[in-house]
Formats: structure tokens, C-alpha cells, sequence
């Protein structure tokens, strides 16, 4: 607009200098000036000419797929970037609202987004499209596919080769063997590789863990310890459906918890005794595999406000999956050896197994008919056996595939299902179990890992059965998984941590 403002002024100057005339100034003021067109060179505007904007990102766009390596999220569109001019407003993300101004390339195929609140947080991105039907920007490794409506973002389709491994199918355990990666039996410990060389344990720590008034260190952002009342086998005895993971991001160990109660519920009741007082006593193993026990009180992790942030069973109930994760994180207080959030599996097992013996296969390593295989071999042999989805937002039943979280494998009884995998955050009447069928995008997507049972193997329950969740009925106050656990695939999509 300014421009063919200025074009038409310079026309008019060039008549009016060929006519002799001058050019009348109204300001604001209310005078009048007067300048010959003789005396004049050129006219300009105060304010620069607008730079052009061709190739610009404009309007708002919705957030429908997240890639990061092998790792695919799709997304709802409720993630958002709204683009006008040299601002852009990043919302939807758990973090607020924010807004950026923004600084393109010569070449528009890149842009310098600096928070227009604290200028030290500045964000670069390449846009390697951008059409009428879709944006995608690469920010940190990872390439973002944004849509022009919300429900563009939701039938956004994930797109994956239904391809093979190489080798051809066996069914032959041995064979199977060949393809398992990631052994972590060591010939220090019984504990595993992770912890060779890792320190004794003192008379010290035997006191200090051996006494319930020591309480652990707070984590993941919870504040306090609040005396709670406990029922430690709600249905009589432990089950899956008593870990129901919340604020806490240990979904490795929840989904451990979980095995070995689908497994071992007589182990579990073994190693945690009741002393009458309010307090309980676990028998664990320190990192060189000796035995130890560790007495933790009533006092449950909670935030400012008084909601339990840690594990519980349906209903917010205390229960033996909640003792055992605070004599999990009393016992890390003390040797201070891994983080509570984000601990394997294998490093969490042996913790009261004493045996940190495992080996996993990555995705698509495997044929399918290989995996359940497998699956079915290791539950039979009393094996922890812990995985996950390298792609999330696949739709399995009524329930989502998840990434950057550890679910447990068990038999099923749906006859359409190879096996079923448990979701710790224990969601809907099914209790977050995903039917797996014979699908190949969805199979090639599961990575597994399976451990040595150790100290628990006396108690395994024969025959290994499929799970069937209890009945229970839902609450409005029931606890549900944090939002911040919800956002995790955003801050960990460079890290092997699970939460």
C-alpha cells in the first residue's frame, strides 16, 4: 500500500514540476506550507517501506505429528504456532503461552525466534515445507508437522513401511536368541553391569535405612511427606491393577511392580512386612548384591496441596506398589546411584530381585510371529518382560500407543491379540492393557526388554495365565497421571529416559 502511495506522490510531483506549481503541506498543527517544486529532489516517507513478505509463514497452525529419529507422536492439534508478521505465539505446549519475534533468512527457509518476554530464550527453526495444507519446521532435531485446523492435526496419518526384518521367521528360541541386543549380565555382580564398582554398603546406611523416621528426598517436584492409611492388598492379593502411576516419572518401575504382581504376588507379600506401627519393612538388595532392608512410615510423597503424587492402587488407595516405591526412593537417597524418574527397568528390577541379568530387541527386529514367540516364552520362564512404542498415538482398542513410557507384556485372552501390554497409568475399566493384534505398523513399533527374576522365582504362579483386571468402579476424586508426565515426550524426545 505505501508503496503505490509513494509512486502515485512522485507522479504527481513530476506534472506539477513541469507546470511550474508547488506543493501544498497541511500539518497538524493547522498551518499550511507551501515548497515550490523547483526546490524539491525527492519525496519520501517517514517510516520505511514494509519488507516484503513473500514466503512468510502466516496464519495459525495446529500441531498434528512429532517426529524425533524413530520416534512418531501424533498429536491432537491442541499444540499450536500462530504466525503474524514478525511475531509468532507458541501455545498448547504445558508451558504457557508465549510469543516470539522473529527474524528470517535471506532466504525465508529459516527463522531466529527470540521470546519477546526474555530475550535469552531464542529458538531456531528450518522450515523444510510450508503449502497451503501444511508446515513443517525443524526445531532441535526434530521435525514438527503442523496443519491449518484442528481436525487436519487429528486425521493426520503416520505414515509407515510395513517392512520385514531380513532374516526369515523362526520359531525356534534359539534361533529368536540371535537378534536380542543390550545384555547387561556382569561377572562382578549379580546386580548387572550398572552397578560394578559401585560402593558397599556401610554401617551407616544400614542404620539409616533400617529407621522409618528417615524419610527420602522429594522428588519430582512434590513437596511433602503426609501420613496416609494404608491397605496393602486391597483384593487380597497384589495385582497389576494396584500400580496406577501419577506425578512420579518412574514408569519403568511402575510397569516392574506390575510384572512381578501379574507374576509373583507371593514374592511381593514376602518381602514386605507389616510392623503394627505405621511402618514397613522391604527386603531389597544393595548394589553389590547384598541383602538389605529398608523400613519406610505412612508418610506418602504428596504435593503442596495434599494430593499423593506417588503410585497407588484404584481409588487413590496406599498399597504395597506405593511401600515399595518409597523404599525405592529411600534406598536411592542413600546410595544415590541413579535418578527415581527415568530409571530402566533393568537397573530397577534387581533392586529386589538381586538379579540384574537381562538382554532386549530393539523394534522391528523381530517378525511378528518371532515376538509373540518370545513374549510367550519369557512370561513362561518367569521373566520380567517390560516394553514400549516407538511411535505413539497408534489407536489399539480404546487406548493410544505412548512413547518415552514402559508398559508390561502379559498373555491375553482376546482371541485377536498376540499379547497384551499394561499401560502403568492403569486408564479405563481395562486398566490401560492394549490388546496387541497381528498388525505389522503396530508390532514393528515395540521394542522389549526382559530380566532374570532372581530371589522371585520360587514364587512364580503357575500356570502363567492371562490377566484379568478386577472389577472396580471409577471416582470423580480418583488421581490420574500428572499433566506433567502427560507433556514428558516433549522435553525428553533426546533421551533414552522413560517416564
Amino acid at each position: 500500500m505505501k508503496k503505490s502511495i509513494l509512486s502515485i506522490a512522485l507522479l504527481i510531483l513530476s506534472l506539477l514540476s513541469i507546470q511550474g506549481q508547488s506543493i501544498v503541506i497541511h500539518l497538524k498543527d493547522g498551518t499550511v506550507t507551501k515548497i515550490a517544486t523547483s526546490n524539491i529532489i525527492k519525496i519520501t516517507t517517514e517510516e520505511a517501506p514494509e519488507p516484503s513478505t513473500e514466503g512468510h509463514i502466516k496464519g495459525t497452525w495446529y500441531l498434528g505429528i512429532f517426529k524425533f529419529g524413530s520416534t512418531i507422536i501424533h498429536f491432537n492439534g491442541s499444540e499450536y504456532m500462530a504466525f503474524e508478521g514478525n511475531k509468532m505465539t507458541w501455545g498448547g505446549t504445558g508451558e504457557g503461552t508465549n510469543t516470539f519475534i522473529i527474524e528470517y533468512s535471506s532466504d525465508n527457509k529459516r527463522f531466529v525466534a527470540t521470546n519477546e518476554k526474555n530475550a535469552s530464550i531464542v529458538k531456531n527453526f528450518e522450515i523444510t515445507e510450508y503449502t497451503s495444507d501444511i508446515l513443517v519446521l525443524k526445531h532441535d532435531g526434530a521435525d514438527r508437522y503442523f496443519y491449518p485446523t484442528v481436525e487436519a492435526a487429528q486425521n493426520a496419518e503416520i505414515n509407515q513401511d510395513d517392512d520385514q526384518p531380513s532374516h526369515t521367521a523362526s520359531n525356534d528360541i534359539n534361533s529368536i536368541m540371535n537378534y536380542a541386543s543390550g545384555f547387561t549380565k556382569s561377572s562382578a555382580t549379580p546386580m548387572g553391569k550398572h552397578y560394578e564398582g559401585k560402593r558397599s554398603t556401610t554401617a551407616e546406611d544400614i542404620a539409616w535405612l533400617a529407621d522409618a523416621s528417615n524419610e527420602p528426598s522429594t522428588v519430582a517436584e512434590l513437596s511433602q511427606w503426609l501420613p496416609q492409611t494404608v491397605t496393602l492388598y486391597p483384593y487380597g492379593d497384589p495385582t497389576p491393577a494396584d500400580v496406577n502411576q501419577h506425578a512420579i516419572g518412574d514408569c519403568s518401575a511402575c510397569s516392574v511392580w506390575a510384572s512381578l504382581a501379574y507374576l509373583y504376588p507371593g514374592f511381593i507379600k514376602s518381602i514386605i512386612t507389616d510392623n503394627g506401627d505405621n511402618t514397613y519393612t522391604v527386603k531389597m538388595f544393595d548394589p553389590q548384591g547384598k541383602n538389605v532392608n529398608v523400613c519406610v512410615s505412612n508418610k506418602i510423597l504428596c504435593d503442596s496441596q495434599g494430593n499423593i503424587g506417588q503410585v497407588t492402587g484404584k481409588n487413590n488407595a496406599v498399597t504395597w506398589s506405593t511401600i515399595l516405591e518409597k523404599a525405592f526412593i529411600k534406598w536411592e537417597t542413600c546410595y544415590k546411584i541413579d535418578n527415581v524418574e527415568g530409571i530402566g527397568t533393568e537397573f530397577l528390577a534387581p533392586l529386589y530381585t538381586g538379579d540384574g541379568e537381562s538382554f532386549a530387541f530393539s523394534p522391528n527386529v523381530l517378525h511378528t510371529s518371532e515376538l509373540k514367540t518370545f513374549i510367550e516364552y519369557a512370561l513362561n520362564q518367569g521373566m520380567i518382560t517390560i516394553g514400549g512404542f516407538n511411535v505413539g498415538g497408534i489407536r489399539v482398542g480404546g487406548l493410544e500407543t505412548v512413547t518415552a513410557h514402559a508398559f508390561a507384556f502379559m498373555l491375553s485372552n482376546n482371541v485377536n491379540a498376540i499379547f497384551a501390554m499394561r499401560n502403568p497409568w492403569g486408564i479405563t475399566s481395562a486398566d490401560g492393557v492394549l490388546e496387541i493384534t497381528d498388525n505389522r505398523s503396530l508390532v514393528k513399533t515395540i521394542d522389549v526388554r526382559a530380566v532374570k527374576p532372581g530371589a522371585a522365582a520360587p514364587y512364580l504362579k503357575q500356570p502363567v495365565a492371562p490377566y484379568n483386571p478386577p472389577a472396580f468402579t471409577t471416582r470423580s476424586t480418583d488421581l490420574g497421571v500428572s499433566k506433567r508426565l502427560l507433556m514428558r515426550a516433549r522435553s525428553l524426545t533426546n533421551s533414552n529416559e522413560l517416564w
